[in-house]
């Protein structure tokens, strides 16, 4: 039986590194509506919403056609998504539910499908990512979230720091991780009843907690690099994509 998957692009205006982010215009568009429409084109999802707690954002998103959730204050994407789900119903009755990235327009349709594909053919994984190699130039940055994995694919450990430790450490590659996570939904209500754990708030990670709590997140390793906008510096390299 074919799956019921549904896509969610959190977004919010009160963006600290970047203030009111989703609605900056590169070109005609505004970040956000780059990435719903790149979204939109990745054929899998029966539903496509964003998710904010921001009547600006909400606004944008009739304003380009995207079904919009409203949620209250969240501390992350994912809280952002477990709040909608208990509200909306066509949440209820999907299988998976995968959280995109706002603030990566160009992220591959592939990359998408992958990492939604390797959730789906492992039962007993509650969730997935995806992860890209880089080079020790980019891996040595703290803003650079890096991924380790055993030889199934699963996540043994995400730091800032770099993973895995090396003598020679320009010699190796590394694995970024992408920010986009596809959920089983019942796995979500599991999410949702655990605390905040050590590690994830000692490397300001969310996915931590779900492997801390013996949860097992499966690995698409993927040939993309979507670049992100965190900072008005990182502007310059995604509107020469677009």
């Amino acid at each position: 039986m074919k799956s019921k998957i549904i896509g969610i692009i959190p977004a919010r205006y009160n963006s600290k590194r970047f203030f009111g982010k989703m609605l900056y215009k590169i070109g005609s568009k505004t970040l956000l509506q780059h990435t719903f429409e790149n979204a939109k084109k990745c054929n899998i999802f029966d539903s496509l919403y964003i998710a904010t707690e921001d009547e600006i954002i909400k606004n944008e998103a009739k304003n380009i056609n995207a079904p919009c959730l409203m949620t209250k204050t969240s501390s992350s994407g994912t809280h952002r998504i477990i709040e909608a789900l208990k509200e909306n119903q066509d949440l209820k009755t999907s299988d998976i539910i995968v959280n995109i990235q706002g603030d990566h327009p160009k992220i591959k349709n592939s990359t998408i499908k992958e990492t939604i594909n390797i959730l789906k053919n492992d039962k007993s994984a509650h969730s997935s990512t995806a992860v890209c190699k880089i080079d020790y130039e980019l891996a040595k940055s703290e803003n650079i979230v890096k991924c380790v994995m055993d030889k199934n694919q699963n996540a043994l450990y995400f730091s800032r720091s770099l993973i895995p430790h090396s003598k020679t450490p320009k010699d190796i590659s590394y694995f970024y991780h992408i920010g986009l996570y596809a959920y089983r939904t019942e796995f979500l209500y599991e999410l949702s009843k655990l605390e905040d754990s050590y590690l994830q708030k000692l490397e300001d990670l969310e996915q931590l907690k779900i492997l801390e709590n013996g949860y097992k997140i499966k690995v698409a390793i993927v040939d993309d690099m979507p670049f992100g906008i965190d900072v008005k510096d990182d502007l310059k390299k995604v509107e020469k994509l677009l």
